[in-house]
């Protein structure tokens, strides 16, 4: 149908969505990202006198090792719990849009429940699973050179993190599934509730590290 007739309105829109949830997803400031590398560096590099918390964890990975909240500077504190005070104000914005306004009056309170390294090796991986709290996050330090993938038509699965919601269930106009092949600096945050997982990887020397940070949150009032 031609629109050369029509006229062009000036409309405020808004687009209306109180069933689904979201990922936020950014790219982490280069102090905060060599910061969070230098961290889990000597975590990693001293395996032996750190708490590995692996027990404790979904993954199918041997090094996964706790993060003491303390050991961040006051940078990345402030940046991590900005980042959160977004992520909740966008969606309670999505989530109740006619009492937005009232509520992003208010100041939130974050607290950061438990962050831990992974540091991810050839074949291990991360099963579907969700995570303890309010919101989680993920965001990745190291991404190693991986081999080829075995079949030709599968050639962005290996080592990538997928979220699956099962709140699309339009086929034409949404996807259940979100698939991300991540890179370094990658940052995301996203519902404790939310199921994720990591596929595995194959490098050349079977060394490979692909390393990433997560964190759990509660807030309050």
């Amino acid at each position: 149908m031609s629109n050369d007739t029509e006229e062009n309105f000036e409309l405020d829109v808004e687009f209306l969505q109180p069933w689904s949830t979201f990922v936020l997803k950014t790219t982490l400031p280069p102090p905060v990202l060599e910061e969070m590398i230098k961290i889990s560096d000597e975590i990693v590099e001293n395996r032996e006198s750190a708490t590995n918390v692996g027990h404790q964890l979904a993954g199918q990975i041997e090094d996964e090792f706790l993060i003491e909240f303390q050991l961040l500077s006051s940078t990345i504190k402030g940046f991590l719990s900005n980042m959160c005070r977004t992520y909740i104000e966008q969606a309670y914005s999505q989530h109740s849009p006619f009492n937005k306004e009232e509520f992003l009056k208010e100041k939130k309170s974050i607290e950061v429940t438990g962050m831990w390294v992974v540091s991810q090796k050839d074949n291990e991986y991360n099963p579907i699973h969700i995570h303890s709290g309010l919101l989680s996050s993920v965001m990745y330090l190291k991404i190693p050179e991986y081999l080829p993938a075995r079949k030709s038509n599968r050639t962005n699965e290996d080592g990538i993190i997928t979220f699956t919601n099962n709140s699309s269930t339009d086929k034409h106009w949404g996807d259940p599934h979100l698939r991300v092949i991540p890179k370094v600096g990658d940052f995301f945050i996203f519902p404790a509730t939310q199921s994720h997982q990591v596929y595995p990887f194959r490098t050349a020397d079977g060394k490979g590290e692909r390393r990433s940070v997560s964190f759990n949150v509660d807030y309050s009032k």
